[in-house]
């Protein structure tokens, strides 16, 4: 079954949750990304956290999320826009880290702590917002539920879960978030407690859960449900983008580049290489001297 979020209101509307299944999403980033299973789990945890963040968007909407730890695994990018289109980066995907006492992957040794959480909104006919947090710990979860406190002050609850296989493949990534709303008082701890039980969220999803199997366990009925909303991976690179971003170097680089007759521009997200013709160059070389 394909990737999606689901939207629910409970408690006669004082608690709202949404849950996503990401795991195809998860795993495409995993390929095209090159990633070692910690790196997976990591891209997996901030693609996650970037659909849950953007479930109240009404129009056209780009979001993007960034944690910047001090770990080997360097800055991390997850983006999602209008259509639920998905994609996330890392700058070493490939690092390697032994796994945790408990027998965990190390995500948070990766992302490394501390260091920022930062958050990206822009919304079409909407003044761009830009929120940031400390991280509170790299695992990404809890930095969520920081940031959904601090920096909206929206009381919440998150999880977030990647499972990675033997075969070190992405089996199963989603998330949930549960918030309180004005008048949510009475039911706060009965939630809480139940969220506290709600443990190996991916693995419950790779025997076959679905996300509104897990608001379900979590939100008191009666439950009212919104429609499902497909997520998929896509990057947004093309040849034009390629071109716009040469355009826009100064003179001397153009010349430069021109002397080597080309230039390639790579995608950090999915690594697909755009060749620029001398031709191309030269016409850019022209549009910046006027």
């Amino acid at each position: 079954m394909l990737d999606y979020r689901v939207k629910a209101t409970a408690a006669g509307g004082s608690i709202r949750a949404f849950a996503t299944r990401t795991t195809h999403t998860a795993r495409a980033i995993q390929s095209v990304q090159q990633a070692s299973p910690v790196a997976a789990a990591a891209l997996g945890r901030l693609a996650t956290a970037a659909v849950l963040l953007a479930a109240d968007f009404k129009t056209d909407f780009r979001l993007m999320v960034e944690v910047d730890g001090q770990g080997p695994l360097g800055r991390t990018v997850a983006e999602i826009r209008t259509g639920g289109l998905v994609r996330a980066r890392a700058q070493h995907p490939g690092i390697d880290l032994p796994l945790r006492a408990d027998g965990k992957l190390a995500v948070g040794q990766a992302v490394g702590c501390p260091g920022v959480l930062r958050v990206v909104r822009e919304e079409a006919g909407q003044a761009p917002y830009e929120g940031r947090t400390p991280l509170i710990s790299g695992e990404i979860g809890q930095d969520l539920t920081a940031y959904y406190v601090q920096s909206e002050q929206v009381p919440s609850a998150v999880a977030l879960g990647v499972l990675v296989d033997r075969d070190t493949t992405v089996a199963a990534a989603g998330g949930i978030v549960v918030q309180a709303l004005p008048g949510s008082d009475g039911r706060t701890e009965e939630i809480a407690a139940r969220f506290e039980q709600l443990h190996n969220l991916s693995l419950r999803l790779s025997l076959g859960d679905t996300p509104e199997d897990l608001l379900r366990y979590v939100l008191p009925g009666p439950i009212h449900w919104f429609e499902r909303e497909p997520i998929q991976y896509q990057c947004q690179c093309s040849l034009e983008h390629s071109i716009a971003i040469i355009e826009s170097l100064p003179k001397e680089e153009l010349e430069s580049l021109l002397l080597e007759q080309g230039a390639e521009v790579v995608c950090h997200y999915c690594n697909t290489a755009y060749p620029i013709s001398a031709a191309v160059l030269h016409r850019a070389t022209q549009i910046s001297e006027h």
